[in-house]
C-alpha cells in the first residue's frame, strides 16, 4: 500500500492547490486554536475552490460545532486533539468520513502520533507501536528526515507542518521535497 503524505496547516487555496500538485494525499485544515487556525468560512473558501481530500483538525469541539464542521465543510476526515466531549469517531463515521485520532484508539481508522505540541516542530522520538492498523507518524518531520523516518518504520503516512515552513509560510520547495522524500519508498 502507497505511503500517504499529509501536509497541515494549509491557509489558502494557492498553497493547497500546490500540495496536492506535488502529490500530496490529504492537505490539512486546523479549525483548532493555532497559528494555522482558519474560521470554518475561510476552510470552506479552499474545499470550495481547490478540489482534494482534506482533513479538518480540531480540538475538542463541542457536540454542535462538531455537526457544524460535518455538515458545512466537505472533508474527507476529521482529525481529532484532546478529550472527546462525545462519541467523534461515530459521528464522522456516520457521515462518511475518515475517524483519524491521535492517541491509540482502536475504534478509529487512522491513527496519528504526534509530538506534544502538534504544529511546533518539536520532534517526537519516533517508534513504531505494536499496532495493526494504519499508523501515521508526525512531530518535527523535514523533507531531510522524513525518507530515513519512513524507511525504517513503515508508517501508512506521514504528516508535516512546519517541516515545510520557511519564515512560518508554507514553502513550495519545501513542500515538493517533503513529498518527494516521503514517496521515494516503496
Amino acid at each position: 500500500m502507497p505511503l500517504t503524505v499529509k501536509i497541515c496547516g494549509i491557509q489558502d487555496p494557492g498553497m493547497a492547490d500546490w500540495s496536492f500538485s506535488q502529490g500530496a494525499d490529504f492537505v490539512g485544515l486546523v479549525l483548532a486554536p493555532s497559528r494555522r487556525q482558519l474560521t470554518l468560512e475561510q476552510a470552506k473558501a479552499i474545499v470550495t475552490k481547490v478540489p482534494g481530500r482534506y482533513v479538518a483538525v480540531v480540538w475538542s469541539p463541542g457536540p454542535t460545532e462538531f455537526e457544524e464542521i460535518l455538515s458545512d465543510l466537505g472533508v474527507a476526515a476529521i482529525q481529532h486533539h484532546g478529550r472527546p466531549q462525545f462519541d467523534w469517531i461515530e459521528k464522522t463515521r456516520a457521515s462518511n468520513r475518515i475517524a483519524i485520532a491521535t492517541e491509540l484508539d482502536p475504534m478509529a481508522d487512522i491513527v496519528l502520533l504526534d509530538g506534544r505540541e502538534p504544529g511546533s516542530g518539536q520532534t517526537r522520538i519516533w517508534e513504531r507501536p505494536p499496532w495493526h492498523r494504519p499508523l501515521w507518524l508526525a512531530g518535527g518531520l523535514t523533507p531531510q528526515n522524513v525518507g530515513a523516518l519512513v524507511h525504517d518504520l513503515h508508517p501508512e503516512g506521514v504528516d508535516v507542518s512546519s517541516g515545510v515552513e520557511r519564515d512560518g509560510m508554507k514553502n513550495r520547495e519545501l513542500i515538493s521535497q517533503f513529498v518527494r522524500e516521503a514517496k521515494q519508498w516503496p
